[in-house]
């Protein structure tokens, strides 16, 4: 229904113009001063001033509401998360736009019994509230992939448990940011328990350059856990060899593929531009002839990698040392 001020304009329109009236004030001589305004003038002149004053009320009501209904909530900054007793690490909580490769892990904070999967979802900050926009099945370090976000119902899960303890952080789990407009993005992990360990991701142009992740069709390593405090640590070292194109890989196709490695390994610390060589470590077996283990000192918060050479070239695992454990 109309409001009161477009009835009065329309009502206004239609009425007929007094010829008459003009007429006779065409025939008056001119006065000094500004005329008086006849009844119909002031009518108009009260109507087009409720017009403005609502058309101006309206925009200023739609600018404010609006913050944030750019690309994925751009100019409203989402609230903090609920607390949870387990918590979704991110290698960068804050990225650049285009395909970005993150790591993430789950953090148990309070020694919950917790069991996830590797599927999580992902919803975006649209300047006042969360909505869905899609769902991933990460990938683990030894499937050699990147996962995608896909749309809602798109994926299938494979049925793999999680259970991250105290002081020993879950697996790496891998993923791109891939299709991601700027904003605010959450992305949510549910365990069987009903516990939910979430993390919120901005995508920004002004984003700083992120570790880059060693390529998962190269052999590397797995370093466990990658996640590590700043007191140092025990890690677990364990092979990536990719599959062969034939699709079948045997112990002796890897024991192969790792001859000749060093038994030590450099400890290189990314420092924004480049990695910068920071230590070295002794490695010693690990109970299995394709495993290693090394005793990480301490080290101040950051992205970290240990390569051991070989005749080959270099092998590379990730690992990251944080205040969060």
């Amino acid at each position: 229904m109309p409001a009161r001020w477009e009835r009065e304009l329309l009502h206004l329109r239609r009425a007929p113009v007094p010829l008459e009236e003009m007429r006779e004030r065409a025939q008056q001589p001119p006065r000094l001063g500004p005329a008086p305004r006849t009844r119909r003038e002031r009518v108009i002149a009260r109507a087009v001033a409720l017009a403005v004053f609502i058309g101006l009320a309206a925009f200023g009501w739609q600018a404010l509401s609006s913050l944030g209904d750019g690309p994925a909530g751009v100019g409203n900054v989402p609230p903090p998360l609920s607390n949870s007793p387990v918590s979704l690490w991110l290698s960068a909580e804050r990225v650049a736009p285009g395909p970005v490769e993150l790591v993430a892990m789950l953090v148990d904070h309070e020694g919950v019994d917790a069991t996830f999967g590797v599927h999580a979802t992902v919803d975006r900050w649209d300047g006042r509230e969360w909505v869905s926009y899609g769902e991933l099945v990460m990938c683990m370090d030894h499937w050699h992939c990147t996962a995608q976000i896909q749309s809602q119902g798109g994926v299938g899960v494979p049925d793999i448990g999680l259970g991250p303890r105290l002081g020993s952080p879950g697996p790496v789990e891998r993923f791109t940011t891939d299709g991601l407009d700027v904003g605010w993005y959450r992305i949510s992990q549910i365990a069987n328990e009903g516990v939910v360990a979430s993390a919120i991701l901005e995508i920004a142009a002004d984003a700083p350059a992120t570790t880059p992740l060693v390529s998962v069709d190269v052999p590397a390593i797995s370093v466990s856990p990658a996640l590590e405090a700043t007191a140092g640590g025990e890690v677990f070292l364990y092979p990536l060899i990719p599959t062969p194109p034939s699709g079948s890989q045997s112990r002796e196709d890897i024991q192969r593929a790792i001859a000749g490695l060093s038994e030590t390994a450099a400890i290189e610390r990314w420092d924004g531009s480049k990695w910068e060589r920071v230590g070295r470590v002794e490695l010693s077996p690990g109970g299995d002839s394709l495993a290693r283990t090394a005793q990480l000192p301490a080290l101040p918060q950051g992205a970290y990698r240990l390569v051991r050479e070989g005749p080959n070239g270099a092998h590379v695992g990730h690992f990251w040392v944080t205040q969060a454990i």
